[in-house]
């Protein structure tokens, strides 16, 4: 049994991971409410980011020249002491209620996704400012810390306020030094993954696949048609982490 969860782990890695290298977000969407059906939430929060660090910087390598250090800087300032929080947080809250209150979040983000491909079809712009960014990156980095997930808020803004390769290079910078933080934020509060170090080997193997098949297939895929699909797929971890 132990080995079947095992595969169905690396399958879902795959997948989270494609969507990572295809869209430059959303891998947690998809690894941390099907996981922790199976493992406990703060152990795959902990491998999410863990992941994401690696996946990152292979990232950071491909948008580094398109990337604007006077807007990422300050919305890292602001997602700093929110992950912090939302850190701290996490170990405050026992399994059970966790796992709900991820299940939540998830139908909650779920609905901001279907918002943002609904906005992305009619073409609505928005235009950049800090006041709207820098307290959405705060919120998101509580919800990062607590939940492993902090893309949703600023996807969604970042989405109709900037062209795609701009959206997609800024979020890439801003979530891998999310997670390298949060990363530290985790160790440093006493939680660890139970995994193996051949286990972890694996996990960041398959990451690596599927962040670079991704990136190469971001041109050939509808983003829109893509963005709905994942979000349905969403519904039946989310739903389970409410229901069992």
């Amino acid at each position: 049994m132990e080995a079947i969860i095992f595969l169905f782990a690396v399958l879902v890695i795959f997948v989270a991971y494609f969507v990572k290298g295809f869209t430059g977000f959303g891998p947690a969407l998809i690894l941390i409410p099907t996981l922790s059906y199976f493992y406990a939430p703060p152990q795959v929060i902990f491998l999410s980011a863990l992941l994401d660090v690696f996946g990152g910087i292979y990232l950071l390598a491909k948008v580094y020249r398109l990337i604007n250090w006077k807007f990422v800087l300050p919305i890292l300032a602001l997602f700093f002491p929110g992950a912090y929080i939302g850190a701290k947080l996490l170990n405050a809250f026992d399994v059970a209620l966790l796992k709900t209150l991820l299940g939540l979040a998830m139908i909650f983000f779920i609905g901001l996704i279907w918002f943002n491909t609904i906005a992305s079809s009619h073409k609505f712009k928005i235009k950049t400012s800090h006041k709207i960014s820098l307290p959405l990156a705060f919120l998101a980095g509580i919800g990062g810390g607590l939940f492993g997930i902090s893309g949703p808020l600023l996807v969604i803004y970042f989405k109709l306020a900037l062209k795609k390769a701009s959206f997609r290079a800024q979020l890439i910078a801003i979530f891998a030094f999310g997670a390298a933080w949060r990363l530290l934020l985790y160790h440093s509060l006493g939680t660890e993954v139970s995994f193996n170090m051949w286990q972890l080997f694996i996990f960041i193997t398959v990451m690596f696949l599927a962040v670079v098949t991704g990136n190469r297939w971001q041109l050939r895929i509808n983003p829109i048609k893509f963005d709905r699909f994942v979000a349905a797929v969403l519904l039946i971890p989310s739903l389970t982490l409410l229901l069992f």
